[in-house]
């Protein structure tokens, strides 16, 4: 299921650490005017990904220097990715198993979210070429044109989060996984399991649609 979100999904929140600000940082005073305050804290942003080298699971970012994300890293902050599944479909929705014969409510509380923790990994030219990943990137966001390497504007460099940890949280406890995923499977699971699967809210295959899946739609 994570590996199928991480799949699907191409919008997450990245989240990392405010740095001991300098003495006598002058540059920071004059770009940022940060409070001292937020030394050590946490911020999450809304990053762009994409997954470009499923055969990994480690997702593929763009990494723009002045963003605060890149820049946290730099000065050395922790670096986890949080995404989370929801269909574009609809807002509410019933959904059952062939363990439930009674269809359940869900709703964004009930749906599976994870956390990638890690370390970022500059994409060598070789890798770039190979796994065809601007193309892949682009696919998934178009927009992203404006700040591709080599823009006139911002410097960037396409790079990996490393995946190391994983956090999931599957929904609601009483039916749901919530803890950590080994690393090995979540590795080893391959693009056929992962284009085979399909996510609550997702269009059934129609050689697999249930009775209930049909009447739904």
């Amino acid at each position: 299921m994570a590996r199928r979100i991480l799949h699907m999904s191409s919008i997450s929140t990245l989240v990392t650490t405010f740095p001991v600000q300098k003495p006598n940082d002058e540059e920071l005073d004059l770009l940022e005017t940060r409070p001292k305050e937020v030394e050590g804290s946490p911020i999450g942003l809304m990053e762009y990904y994409a997954d470009c080298e499923p055969s990994t699971g480690n997702p593929t970012l763009l990494g723009i220097d002045i963003a605060t994300p890149f820049k946290n890293y730099h000065e050395g902050s922790n670096i986890s990715l949080s995404v989370r599944w929801w269909p574009k479909t609809t807002n509410h929705y019933l959904w059952s198993s062939e363990d439930e014969d009674i269809p359940t409510p869900h709703t964004p509380a009930a749906l599976p979210r994870f956390s990638l923790h890690g370390r970022l990994e500059s994409i060598s030219k070789a890798d770039l070429l190979k796994n065809l990943v601007p193309a892949c990137f682009l696919k998934a966001h178009p927009d992203s044109l404006l700040w591709q390497p080599g823009n006139d504007i911002h410097e960037s460099e396409y790079k990996r989060l490393v995946v190391e940890h994983i956090y999931w949280f599957g929904g609601f406890g009483d039916r749901a996984r919530i803890g950590w995923l080994p690393l090995e499977e979540w590795q080893n699971v391959t693009m056929e399991e992962i284009e085979a699967y399909r996510l609550p809210g997702e269009a059934k295959k129609k050689e697999g649609a249930s009775r209930w899946w049909r009447d739904w739609l």
